[in-house]
């Protein structure tokens, strides 16, 4: 029997596949854009999909990290606020004028409701795409503090990038509030997850399997990627040139460490 989605997971996939146009000089082509991709999805396929994976490049020898955008912001909830501003967006959006300060993708409607109707203050606003971050796409909000019911509550205006290029291609902003087990967006997924961690989640066998970077109907289990560090232990020890800036290859280069401390241990 399926699970059936609720409806903060109902508004993520909505969001998902939110068309945000196109252009003949982005670099989407005919069918490349988020939202193109994602709306050959169904909602039990974001479901059904892991909340985080690992991907090994065997060409390269890089380890990747993603987070599906569609668990990551599906932590979050949805109260009367929300719902009552979410209502209030749409086709009266009209740039940056009458918006809440320092927040993209809130019309004009909406921006006055939330702040006749309650105070307001926008403690910051983000961009993924400019920070470490393993989602699956770029997400760009800000995060407010809402006086509501005698207290102030956390919410966060999302907007999720389903364009080509990151410099524009977001949906319209929606509000969430955050859990009561968490102050960031989910409990426990990380947006980002360190080299350190990594290598130390696959040392410990936490991680029991990858798919391949290029080929996602290839797996590799723990072992398999054990066996190919070995033998990029015995071919080159530590001296495999990495480039510093890359995080995936860092990785490589602290999990060869790891590993060549071990054999001589």
């Amino acid at each position: 029997m399926k699970n059936q989605a609720n409806a903060v997971q109902k508004l993520v996939y909505k969001m998902l596949t939110e068309g945000t146009g196109t252009h003949f000089l982005d670099s989407g082509g005919a069918n490349g854009r988020g939202w193109q991709r994602n709306q050959k999805k169904t909602i039990q396929d974001f479901m059904n999909e892991e909340e985080e994976s690992y991907q090994f490049d065997m060409k390269y020898n890089e380890i990747h990290r993603t987070v599906s955008v569609f668990h990551y912001l599906s932590g979050l909830e949805l109260d009367e606020v929300c719902e009552k501003f979410n209502r209030r967006q749409g086709a009266d959006w009209d740039g940056n004028e009458g918006q809440l300060d320092d927040t993209y993708g809130v019309s004009e409607r909406a921006s006055k409701w939330l702040q006749e109707n309650y105070e307001v203050e926008v403690e910051y606003t983000f961009n993924t795409y400019n920070g470490d971050s393993d989602l699956s796409q770029i997400l760009q909000g800000s995060r407010l503090k809402i006086f509501n019911d005698g207290q102030d509550e956390t919410y966060y205006l999302i907007q999720i990038h389903n364009g080509a290029d990151a410099r524009g291609g977001y949906t319209d902003a929606k509000l969430f509030k955050t859990s009561h087990y968490s102050e960031g967006i989910h409990e426990y997924l990380q947006e980002y997850q360190h080299s350190s961690e990594i290598e130390d989640y696959l040392l410990e066998g936490y991680i029991s399997r990858m798919t391949d970077y290029w080929d996602s109907s290839i797996i590799y289990d723990n072992e398999t990627i054990s066996k190919r560090l070995q033998g990029l232990i015995d071919e080159y020890g530590n001296d495999i040139e990495i480039e510093e800036t890359d995080p995936n290859q860092v990785v490589m280069k602290d999990l060869l460490e790891s590993f060549t401390e071990i054999k001589n241990s």
